[in-house]
């Protein structure tokens, strides 16, 4: 089998552009091949040595999206049965991308996929790109003639009944057929990297948010009593769809009457009626950035007293916790904080979920939740009550980037008090 070749300097190709008609895998959206090559570059750094192995998604369609790490590392939304190996030791070898067998027929069925060369090269910004026929032969000799017989896992473990990952069988296949080979776990480096983002990450998920909260100004125009709750989740997808999202982050919670109070309600089937509330969660996604967002809307126009109540201190534990975030705070500090606060408010049993998660290119996104909070990380913050024999389920949510002296509310133009979103119906 021919060895994939050393790229020489061919100056006068340029890299296509994102979005190019040729088929060539280039990253898409707003961050372009610079920075994914930086992103390799640290990752590598603080691997040291050995030889690690990202898998991109085996299919990728409409509900099934492009592997996050494998994301993160290349930019690559389209671009699925691929592998990124990276070696930082190896004098040749430090970073190959493997794209899947050219089939014959798959320009017809599937789009143009490119002929690899130059183009290919500098369109992903990875200097050695081979179909994956050659990654057993080309990975063995890096293996066998690297220092150390090292693998290095950089995935996530997963919980004893699931499957174990793609990328921990594959090490775990090589190992059985290579003497002295070891797995090193390195599966903190990439939820630390991913949880800080840049000012071109916070760019992009600025604009899945801004198309969220406008989808949320939306839905808050359209409601009235009578409508259906998936009737109300149209307006939210065609509000999200003109921004440019193909998708939402996750399954979108319509919640009215008695379903308001069930914390992940996803039939979104039920006909609203006069009186009631509905929770809305909804986040679209956006260059496979996720924005995550949660209020809730008395379907009328107007809350009850009731309902007032209870949203008013949802509202209370929001502002203490909101008002808290900065560097140097942990998760255990804001949860006491937001529990404290219902607790005192006579709720400790209508509150039972964890006040907010980080958020980037998962909505529940990698991070080390027991460390504290640093600049760069964006979260949510999402206190609720539920009052289930009285069909009162209240939570609210927003995204929080942690900045150098404190935060900064990401979706702060979306009304969230109860005054505020009854004066936004009422206009």
């Amino acid at each position: 089998m021919p060895e994939a070749r050393i790229p020489q300097e061919t100056p006068n190709i340029k890299a296509p552009k994102p979005g190019n008609d040729q088929g060539i895998p280039t990253p898409t959206g707003d961050i372009g091949p610079e920075v994914y090559r930086e992103r390799r570059r640290k990752l590598m750094e603080q691997m040291g040595s050995g030889i690690a192995v990202i898998f991109s998604a085996d299919s990728i369609s409409t509900t099934q999206r492009q592997d996050s790490n494998f994301y993160y590392l290349t930019g690559l939304e389209h671009e699925a049965g691929a592998a990124l190996v990276l070696a930082p030791e190896h004098p040749r070898f430090k970073e190959q991308l493997f794209l899947r067998t050219l089939e014959v027929e798959d320009n017809r069925w599937h789009g143009i996929r490119p002929v690899l060369g130059r183009a290919v090269e500098l369109g992903t910004g990875i200097a050695m790109v081979s179909r994956s026929a050659n990654m057993p032969a080309l990975l063995n000799r890096a293996i066998l003639s690297a220092n150390t017989r090292e693998l290095v896992y950089l995935g996530n473990f997963a919980a004893y009944n699931r499957p174990v990952s793609k990328e921990l069988k594959f090490l775990r296949d090589i190992q059985s057929r290579i003497l002295n080979v070891t797995i090193r776990d390195a599966s903190d480096i990439l939820p630390r990297m991913r949880s800080i983002h840049d000012e071109a990450e916070v760019a992009v998920m600025q604009k899945a948010i801004d198309a969220t909260i406008d989808a949320h100004k939306a839905a808050m125009r359209a409601l009235r009593p009578g409508m259906s709750e998936a009737e109300l989740l149209s307006v939210f997808e065609q509000t999200a769809h003109k921004h440019g999202s193909r998708r939402f982050a996750y399954e979108p919670i319509i919640g009215s009457g008695p379903n308001n109070w069930v914390l992940h309600y996803t039939q979104n089937t039920r006909t609203m009626n006069d009186g009631e509330m509905v929770l809305c969660d909804v986040g679209a996604e956006l260059q496979m950035y996720a924005a995550d967002i949660t209020r809730t809307y008395p379907i009328s126009g107007k809350f009850s007293p009731r309902q007032k109540d209870i949203h008013n201190i949802v509202q209370d534990a929001w502002n203490a916790t909101v008002e808290m975030c900065k560097p140097g705070v942990t998760w255990v500090e804001l949860n006491d904080k937001a529990r404290d606060i219902i607790d005192k408010a006579g709720y400790s049993d209508e509150y039972y979920h964890s006040l907010g998660h980080f958020l980037g290119l998962d909505v529940h996104d990698v991070g080390l939740d027991h460390k504290p909070l640093e600049p760069g990380q964006i979260i949510t913050i999402e206190p609720g009550v539920y009052v289930a024999d009285e069909n009162i389920g209240v939570r609210t949510e927003d995204d929080i980037l942690i900045t150098e002296d404190g935060y900064i509310n990401l979706s702060i133009d979306l009304p969230r008090s109860a005054d505020e979103i009854e004066a936004f119906m009422a206009s």
